[in-house]
């Protein structure tokens, strides 16, 4: 009866190592900064950025990532279409309230080895920093880079999720 049992549980766990399909091989065609207006329009800086970070979701998310199109099984082309950071002040006497909301739009298109057009999404990131101060200190309302990092990371996440879901 016990060699039953674990012949049997052997069978279960050979099928089902064999049933498992391979990893997807990913290949990033291009990446290009359509943003029009703002601090980053044509930016190559917020490209590379975006580019690194999708190649690191993709193998977080069990893809394999090729240098070379002829490879791939899927290929993707992505576009940054906005950037903006919407600052919201509020303040009574010495209290101060900033709100900071970083929004990233992407559009990503997936294509099959063969060239053809799987699926084409929109995905928008956002990421809220918040400060608070009893003082009344000047402040420059540059871009803050953790905000940069984290609406980018959110955005090319969605984009992978959205592209290869069924």
């Amino acid at each position: 009866m016990k060699k039953i049992l674990t012949s049997m549980l052997v069978a279960l766990l050979l099928t089902s190592f064999t049933t498992q399909e391979p990893p997807k091989k990913v290949f990033i065609q291009s990446i290009e900064n359509k943003i029009e207006i703002g601090l980053l329009t044509k930016n190559r800086n917020l490209v590379f950025g975006f580019k690194n970070i999708l190649l690191e979701n993709l193998q977080a998310l069990n893809y394999d990532v090729t240098d070379s199109a002829s490879n791939a099984d899927y290929y993707i082309k992505v576009e940054l279409l906005y950037f903006d950071v919407i600052e919201t002040n509020s303040g009574i006497s010495v209290f101060h309230k900033s709100d900071n909301e970083t929004i990233l739009r992407v559009r990503g298109r997936l294509y099959n080895k063969e060239g053809k057009k799987l699926k084409e999404t929109i995905v928008s990131g956002e990421s809220s920093e918040i400060s608070m101060s009893t003082l009344i200190i000047s402040e420059n309302g540059g871009i803050n880079q953790t905000s940069v990092s984290n609406v980018i990371k959110k955005s090319s996440e969605t984009l992978i999720i959205n592209l290869f879901k069924k």
